[in-house]
């Protein structure tokens, strides 16, 4: 009898753990992206027969935190949200690399063959494809037509970034205390917003496909010199983000170049009345070229601990890209799926009232078609911010010549990917 009732406990205990489904842990360091997950979790649960637990993990500590669980081998994420941009756990090297290649999973995929390749190009180092992107991000112009209207300019009419320029020195000619009124783009005095979407557009590269830091290029040397160039029009102020929707409400700010997810900063001097706000896809940096960038992001990764990552995948594969689950996504964050199989539906023709009826969501996935691809690396974001960077501030200032800056700055990387190849 006693040994009856035990095996009916056992069966109880497995039922309930078959019942319960396996325990999946997810990291993610994005709050709103962490509030659609929680959303969606009933879903995701049945669909696999999982418990889905969410944690969010601090982004300052979010990589030194997965380096040590791996490690100990306790509390390790079945799946990690991260960022693009300098994130610090994606290598060239699939050995070195912190999450495990998906390139067997995608290359059979039905479904990733919808992901725009544009986007694939952020989470692809070396040969191999180590993410899921969340989103594509597709860079739009919106601009005060009042404002350039006001001056004479067409901004629907600029055709090139040089066009663009030289008609904006006409909106800077008002001014006050030695100042102009309204400027034409924001920028931090960094390859970081504006100058680093615009870049996106030259096809001059950081990184070449074997991972070299390619800062002495005759290509990019061009884009430095324009940018320089353009910058002492003087039609060029801060890039503040506390006071971004203020500067555009109050005319400061005549124009920005947008990712999807800085496109409401406009809402309140849209909805004001005082100006007409339009949008339009980048002016070309050479005729010909690709008219939008993309900028920020996330994807969707699996720790190289995980024990099963084949089913993983698979779970990945259906937050991301659940094509009526995606469609509710850009509903509440105006944020472009990088899906392109949904990108015909109705809902990305809307007409939106703060461009005067103009189908922003049209637009985007117009360009997002043609966004350009840019060679990722080990490298990529500290050549740019920490060998490149500081010498683009020694340019600005007059301290270096471009010439000198992209000499220093290319043997700063160099130096660089040297000592990575002796680890």
């Amino acid at each position: 009898m006693k040994k009856i009732v035990l095996l009916f406990i056992a069966f109880l205990i497995v039922y309930e753990v078959n019942a319960a489904g396996k325990k999946v842990l997810m990291w993610s360091f994005a709050a709103n992206n962490i509030a659609e997950w929680q959303e969606r979790k009933a879903d995701i649960e049945k669909k696999f027969n999982i418990e889905l637990v969410i944690e969010q993990v601090a982004e300052q500590a979010f990589v030194q935190k997965l380096q040590a669980v791996m490690m100990d081998g306790k509390g390790v994420p079945d799946i990690i949200e991260w960022k693009i941009e300098q994130n610090q756990i994606l290598n060239a090297d699939p050995k070195k690399c912190f999450v495990y290649p998906l390139d067997k999973y995608v290359s059979k995929s039905n479904v990733f063959k919808n992901v725009v390749a544009g986007r694939v190009s952020w989470v692809k180092y070396g040969k191999s494809i180590y993410g899921l992107p969340h989103d594509v991000h597709p860079v739009v112009l919106i601009y005060n037509d009042t404002l350039w209207k006001s001056v004479g300019v067409d901004l629907a009419k600029i055709e090139t970034w040089d066009d663009f320029f030289t008609a904006a020195q006409k909106l800077s000619v008002e001014k006050k205390d030695g100042k102009p009124l309204h400027y034409a783009l924001p920028w931090s005095a960094t390859m970081n917003d504006t100058m680093f979407m615009i870049w996106q557009q030259t096809g001059a590269q950081i990184l070449d496909k074997t991972g070299k830091p390619t800062l002495n290029t005759p290509q990019f040397k061009e884009f430095v010199t324009k940018w320089i160039e353009w910058y002492k029009t003087g039609t060029v102020c801060a890039w503040d983000w506390g006071n971004f929707a203020a500067l555009l409400k109050n005319g400061t700010l005549a124009a920005y170049a947008s990712p999807d997810w800085w496109v409401p900063q406009v809402n309140e001097a849209a909805s004001s009345g005082q100006y007409q706000f339009k949008v339009k896809s980048l002016p070309y940096y050479k005729k010909g070229g690709p008219q939008t960038a993309s900028w920020g992001g996330t994807f969707l990764a699996i720790p190289k601990t995980a024990k099963n990552p084949d089913q993983i995948y698979k779970i990945m594969e259906y937050m991301q890209y659940d094509s009526s689950a995606i469609k509710v996504r850009y509903q509440k964050t105006e944020m472009l799926p990088p899906f392109a199989s949904v990108w015909d539906d109705p809902l990305f023709k809307k007409e939106d009232k703060r461009f005067g009826g103009q189908k922003l969501g049209e637009l985007q996935t117009t360009l997002a078609k043609k966004m350009p691809d840019v060679i990722t690396g080990d490298l990529f974001w500290d050549v740019i911010f920490r060998d490149f960077g500081p010498n683009l501030s020694e340019i600005v200032s007059g301290k270096m010549t471009i010439e000198q800056a992209l000499k220093v700055s290319q043997a700063a990387a160099e130096k660089r990917y040297k000592d990575a190849a002796k680890k």
